[in-house]
C-alpha cells in the first residue's frame, strides 16, 4: 500500500487552509546511534508538548533531549554527559536500558556523551542517523495528508484540527523512516509508517 507523493516540497495543508503542522505536539527530527558488541546509545532529539498526554490536544511545547543507553552486562550505575546537560540514568526493566531525559537540543553531525559506569568514565561519539535525501518531519506529513486524507478531514472543523499529531524520526539497518500517528479527541490514533526519503506510507494501524 504505497502512495507516491507530489508534492512533497509543499506544507502539509489542505485547500481548506488548515496547515497540519501547526497541530503537531512531538516532533522528532534527529536520532543519534552508536553501537558496539556490548554498548548501543540512542540520542532522541525532540519538541514535545508539556504535559506528554495523548488527549487529542497539542500542549505547549519545549526542547527535550532524551538519551537511551543498553549494556551486554548492566553495571549498577551509569551517569551521562552530554555538553552541560547530565546525570544519573534510571533503570527500565521493561527495555532492560538505562534512560535520561533533559532539555536540550541539536548537537550537530554527532553525539558526544560521556558514560560513567560504575565509576568507569568512557567516551561515546554518536553519529547522526540523518543522510542525504531524507526529508522532514513536515514533509513526511504531508505524504500521510495526501494518502489518506479522509481521516484529516473527518477532524477538521473550519480552521481547526480537532486532533493532535505525533511525528517521530525512525531508523533501522541505516535507513531513516518517520512514524506518523494522529490522535483524535477521543484517544484514537492512526499510526502510518514513512519512507523517510520518499514520503510513501508503507505501512498503516489503528490504534
Amino acid at each position: 500500500m504505497i502512495f507516491a507523493v507530489t508534492a512533497m516540497g509543499l506544507c502539509a495543508c489542505t485547500g481548506g487552509g488548515i496547515n497540519y503542522a501547526d497541530f503537531i505536539s512531538e516532533r522528532r527530527a534527529q536520532v543519534y546511534l552508536y553501537e558496539d558488541d556490548n554498548l548501543t546509545v540512542k540520542v532522541h532529539i525532540s519538541s514535545r508538548e508539556t504535559p506528554y498526554l495523548s488527549d487529542g490536544y497539542k500542549g505547549e511545547m519545549g526542547d527535550l533531549c532524551e538519551i537511551f543507553v543498553k549494556f551486554s552486562q548492566n553495571p549498577d550505575n551509569v551517569t551521562v554527559r552530554l555538553g552541560e546537560s547530565g546525570g544519573e540514568m534510571i533503570y527500565m526493566s521493561v527495555t532492560d536500558s538505562f534512560y535520561i531525559s533533559f532539555t536540550g537540543g541539536d548537537s550537530g553531525d554527532s553525539a558526544k556523551l560521556t558514560l560513567t559506569c560504575d565509576g568507569e568514565e568512557r567516551q561515546v561519539e554518536a553519529p547522526s542517523v540523518l543522510y542525504g535525501g531524507v526529508i522532514s518531519p513536515e514533509d513526511a506529513l504531508t505524504g500521510v495528508v495526501s494518502y489518506d486524507g479522509d481521516t484529516f478531514a473527518a477532524l477538521t472543523d473550519g480552521k481547526n484540527f480537532e486532533g493532535e499529531i505525533y511525528v517521530r524520526l525512525l531508523a533501522d539497518e541505516g535507513k531513516c523512516y518517520y512514524y506518523v500517528g494522529v490522535i483524535d479527541r477521543d484517544g484514537n490514533t492512526s499510526a502510518y509508517l514513512v519512507d523517510g526519503e520518499n514520503g510513501n506510507v508503507i505501512a498503516e494501524r489503528k490504534l
